[in-house]
């Protein structure tokens, strides 16, 4: 591994549309530093900033909140978790709750991870993604 790469990274920014896309740009810069496919840094920077989105625009309603991002690489595999302490994604969701141009997050991240697992209470939600791109199973295989 090259040591000059930090191998994890982490912020807590608040929940509000120009943090987390600010915080994407910095996750962004820290992906272009790994040895990995465009495509590959492109999945995971829609599926973070989707996830965090998500917070900034559902988790805090009237109030303000956090959202925090955890990404590490280790051997072949890329983990990004989004966190929140907000209000958590209601168990059912009529099509009326949904924004007409959105509703489709989730969908969205579930189809350009490897690996997503959504944990959601009265406490916060958890978005933990898993990606294990081709070019990193190359490197960890010499």
């Amino acid at each position: 591994m090259d040591t000059a790469v930090r191998s994890a990274f982490e912020e807590l920014v608040p929940a509000l549309a120009g943090e987390v896309a600010l915080l994407r740009r910095k996750l962004r810069g820290w992906l272009d530093a790994l040895p990995l496919d465009p495509n590959s840094k492109d999945d995971i920077t829609i599926a973070t900033y989707e996830a965090m989105a998500n917070t900034a625009v559902h988790a805090y309603p009237g109030r303000q909140g956090w959202v925090r991002l955890y990404a590490d690489w280790a051997g072949d595999a890329i983990s990004v978790t989004v966190t929140d302490t907000g209000d958590g994604i209601p168990a059912t969701r009529s099509r009326a709750d949904k924004p007409p141009s959105g509703g489709r997050g989730l969908s969205l991240i579930d189809e350009v991870t490897d690996q997503m697992t959504v944990e959601t209470g009265a406490h916060g939600t958890r978005v933990a993604m898993v990606w294990r791109p081709a070019a990193l199973r190359q490197n960890t295989a010499s």
